[in-house]
C-alpha cells in the first residue's frame, strides 16, 4: 500500500516559520532583527547622572555618567513587538525623571535614527534627540 503525502499549505508554512521566528527571537546569536542601541547623555552643566534602565526581562543596573558623557547600550527587541526599556535618571540634588527608553509601537521609526535612540538629560528635563534635523524633543519633566 503506497501512502502520498500531503502538500504543504500556505497556513502550515506560515506557522513554521512563525514559530521559527519565534524562537530566533529568543536567542541573540539567531534573531534576524538588528540590534537597537539606547544612548542616555549626560547634557546636565555640572552634575553627575545617575541612571537606571531596565526591561521586563533585563536590568541594567546603576550607572554614574559624568557631564558630557553617556550611558548606552544594546539588545534584540522580542518578536511578538513588547520590548519596553524604562530609565529611571536622577541627580545628587534630588531632581528624578522617568521616561520609557524605549517601546515598540508605531511611533517607534521617528525615535530611531539607524537603529539608535538618543535621549539627552537637561537641566529642565529628558530631551528625545533627532538627529535628521539636530534638534532635541522635550519629552520628560523633573519630578
Amino acid at each position: 500500500m503506497s501512502t502520498m503525502a500531503t502538500p504543504i499549505t500556505r497556513s502550515s508554512l506560515l506557522l513554521v516559520l512563525l514559530v521559527i521566528a519565534a524562537l530566533a527571537g529568543t536567542s541573540s546569536a539567531w534573531s534576524i532583527w538588528p540590534y537597537k542601541h539606547i544612548h542616555v547623555i549626560n547634557g546636565l552643566t555640572k552634575s553627575v547622572l545617575h541612571v537606571h534602565c531596565r526591561s521586563e526581562n533585563d536590568d541594567r543596573g546603576y550607572n554614574d555618567v559624568v557631564v558630557g558623557a553617556e550611558f548606552t547600550w544594546r539588545f534584540k527587541p522580542h518578536v511578538f513587538w513588547t520590548t519596553k526599556w524604562t530609565c529611571e535618571v536622577s541627580t545628587d540634588d534630588q531632581r528624578r525623571a522617568i521616561f520609557d527608553a524605549y517601546k515598540e509601537d508605531a511611533d517607534e521609526q521617528s525615535r530611531e535614527h539607524k537603529n539608535n535612540t538618543f535621549w539627552v538629560v537637561k537641566e529642565d528635563g529628558v530631551y528625545l534627540r533627532h538627529i535628521e534635523d539636530n534638534k532635541d524633543q522635550y519629552s520628560t519633566k523633573w519630578q
